[in-house]
């Protein structure tokens, strides 16, 4: 090994002693600045991912023309035959080749380091899932360097080499692509996007290693290798000979062996989850209730063997999921998989528990096509049965399949009340989620005792049209102790005069006797503000829009724990600057909000004040003193948060909402399932300056840092070199 060292060590040494070397580090760092930050800027949230979407096809050039001379130049130039003619086996050097590419790829992405320290200085950036994201990427460039020194091995010609490992990368990445595996019948989708490179780097992306990722990357590289070094045994073998024929069958069978670790990857378990939280592991909430289950729960999966490649790519997530049950469960989760359409008992059970064969559309360049499939499970448990005909996505599904088994266990579900005035906006999303765990009713005004036995009550109010009697019941119900999430605007907005004006407060009389306040202003936030699109005779712009405030979470409570952020439109403060008992603010504007008072414009293309900014409290929570009675309360000064068009938009805003009926109904395992954060946390810098600066730092100062060091080692280089040789004898 010592020798192959040797050999990357000189390879390094050798683009590095020429301008080439900086050449390629000054573009990939510039490049990848200006891809990612043009991205990052617009989605404003510290994440690497928009650097990541783009790092393969960045590689796909820049590998082939960092190890394009490998082995070709040495070839070229005789060298190889005179290294070779040392006590230097052929195994030693395509390893050292190989550890010199590498190394130079690692110094790149090195050089990248300074978008993530940029972006700790708008946010909270969780050290895991970049820890994760940069292993995959050196797994990305070890993968892709073992295909450009394969095609270095092949001749003499370094623009060969090049063509042909950019030829074969992109191949890689384009069989993951829907657009190709559109044309493929699903079982060849299937394959084509198991073997593609995207489908595994976009996993490792998340902030999740796991081991068939790993073993896809290292498995690349080691064929490529093999051949390569297949190659380079070639030279000195008669082309028929059995020493030949046994290479070839070597070969060979290490290529099988990896494509056959690649396509089974779906057996093979072991993950290691550094995102916050761990999202993508089975919470201990689940864990716990699983294995306190009083009798067998039984897991149905109705999968057909051809699913479309996207849906194929989740199926891995679900038999994560289900494995992890079966597992915590110890006994008392049963996981059985079942394909409808080769069995007909399995398509009859599968129409009786609601799951259906369904129509896959899939969209490719010109041309759609519809498949058919099945992909659903069911729930099953002393009779009773929960069903999800069409599982499309997996982000939430471990809440999903833990309320479900909640709700089939447990003999009496709690009672929530949702009252919501008709201009607050539509709440069926909210009611269908809240109905997987609690009953759901609307009292009626004129019903005395409409809130008697109610766990937790909902009230939803844009504007000050309250019926006085039902306000009345919900004063009597909060005298009593009750639990109540509020949800009030302080001004009403009217999109027909384009202007915003202060109401009374639909609910603010029964806030008052507990020092609660919704104040009657809205809040602009000029450096957390939503995105909108804006209509121009250039097209849609999105621009930002500071009536819509990206509230921060304060992280204090079990019902913001693991959030990072939620979206207000046209929030008001909240003041408990009066109450007696414990508040803990859930969501604060950032320092640069200002506040408009009894009416406002709500122009998107208006100016803002910037004078008195300053940090506002959009939501709070209230808990009474030990041995004080009172109301357990979250209040939020915003009534339309939780409406369809907002949770469809965000939907950390739904998980909001959810946490605090569960924080008020005392369900602390439904948050924790539920909160798992998946979602980047926003990117919010102390000032334009500092915005600038980091996009600037990386896009400019440091590939002028690297060109100058590039420079000044060249010149001392050069000066070196101009020294003329002085034997050490010569006095002189």
């Amino acid at each position: 090994m010592s020798r192959a060292w040797t050999v990357a060590r000189r390879d390094v040494k050798a683009l590095f002693d020429q301008p080439t070397g900086y050449v390629l580090v000054v573009v990939f760092v510039a490049v990848n600045a200006f891809l990612f930050f043009r991205q990052a800027y617009i989605d404003n949230v510290a994440s690497l991912r928009p650097m990541l979407d783009f790092l393969p096809w960045i590689f796909l050039f820049f590998v082939p023309a960092v190890a394009m001379r490998s082995l070709a130049e040495d070839n070229r130039s005789g060298v190889l035959e005179v290294v070779l003619a040392q006590p230097v086996s052929e195994a030693e050097l395509l390893l050292g080749k190989f550890a010199g590419v590498v190394i130079v790829l690692l110094v790149a992405l090195a050089c990248t380091l300074a978008i993530p320290l940029g972006l700790a200085l708008g946010s909270r950036l969780p050290l895991g899932p970049v820890v994760a994201q940069y292993v995959g990427s050196a797994l990305l460039a070890a993968a892709f360097g073992g295909i450009g020194v394969w095609a270095s091995s092949l001749g003499k010609s370094q623009v060969t080499a090049f063509i042909l490992s950019v030829a074969v990368m992109f191949v890689l990445i384009l069989v993951g692509l829907d657009p190709l595996l559109v044309g493929l019948g699903p079982t060849l989708g299937a394959i084509a996007a198991r073997l593609g490179v995207l489908s595994h780097f976009e996993s490792v992306g998340r902030g999740v290693l796991d081991l068939r990722d790993v073993l896809y990357f290292l498995s690349l590289a080691a064929v490529f290798l093999a051949l390569a070094f297949a190659g380079l045994l070639r030279r000195k073998l008669a082309p028929g000979s059995p020493a030949a024929q046994r290479l070839r069958l070597g070969t060979a069978l290490i290529c099988a062996v990896a494509v056959a670790v690649d396509l089974a990857g779906g057996e093979i378990g072991g993950r290691l989850d550094l995102t916050p939280g761990h999202a993508y592991s089975l919470s201990p909430a689940t864990k716990a209730m699983v294995r306190t289950l009083p009798d067998l729960v039984t897991i149905r999966l109705y999968a057909s063997r051809q699913l479309p490649a996207q849906f194929a790519l989740n199926k891995r997530d679900v038999d994560d999921l289900l494995r992890d049950l079966k597992s915590a469960g110890h006994g008392r989760v049963r996981v059985i998989e079942e394909n409808p359409e080769k069995d007909q008992s399995a398509a009859s059970d599968a129409a009786n528990f609601g799951i259906e064969p369904v129509q896959f559309n899939v969209v490719g360049q010109s041309e759609l096509q519809v498949k058919e499939g099945y992909f659903g499970l069911t729930i099953q448990y002393a009779g009773k049965h929960e069903s999800m005909p069409l599982i499309r996505e997996t982000d939430d599904l471990e809440y999903r399949v833990a309320s479900a088994i909640r709700a089939l266990t447990e003999r009496t579900r709690p009672t929530v009340a949702l009252v919501a005035d008709s201009t607050a906006g539509r709440f069926s999303t909210l009611r269908e989620q809240l109905e997987r765990v609690y009953d759901v009713r609307t009292p009626a005004a004129a019903d005395s005792g409409a809130l008697d036995g109610v766990s937790v009550l909902i009230l939803a109010s844009a504007h000050d049209t309250v019926d006085s009697a039902l306000r009345a019941e919900v004063a009597r119900y909060l005298s009593g102790g009750g639990k109540a999430l509020v949800l009030s605007s302080g001004m009403s907005v009217s999109m027909a005069s384009g202007l915003a004006e202060a109401n009374r407060g639909g609910w603010s009389p029964v806030l008052a006797p507990y020092g609660v306040r919704v104040g009657r202003d809205m809040v602009y936030d000029l450096r957390a503000a939503q995105l909108v699109g804006l209509n121009t005779s250039f097209g849609q712009i999105l621009r930002p829009y500071p009536y819509f405030v990206r509230g921060q979470s304060t992280r204090m409570s079990p019902v913001d724990e693991e959030l990072s952020e939620v979206d207000l439109p046209w929030p008001s403060t909240v003041d408990t600057t009066a109450s007696a008992a414990v508040v803990v603010p859930l969501v604060v504007t950032s320092a640069a909000a200002g506040v408009v008072q009894n009416q406002a414009m709500i122009n998107p293309q208006q100016s803002y004040p910037t004078t008195n900014l300053g940090r506002r409290v959009l939501a709070v929570q209230v808990t009474p003193r030990a041995g004080a009675k009172g109301p357990r309360l979250v209040v939020v000064g915003d009534a339309l948060m939780a409406t369809d068009d907002m949770v469809q938009r965000n939907p950390s805003n739904l998980a909001f909402v959810l946490n605090a009926v569960d924080w008020l109904a005392q369900d602390q395992g439904l948050i924790a399932i539920r909160s798992k954060n998946r979602l980047p946390p926003p990117l919010v810098f102390a000032g334009t300056g500092t915005r600038a600066a980091v996009k600037y730092a990386n896009l400019v100062v440091l590939p002028i840092l690297v060109a100058a060091y590039g420079v000044i080692r060249l010149f001392r280089r050069r000066q070196l070199a101009a020294v003329p040789y002085r034997s050490l004898e010569d006095p002189a």
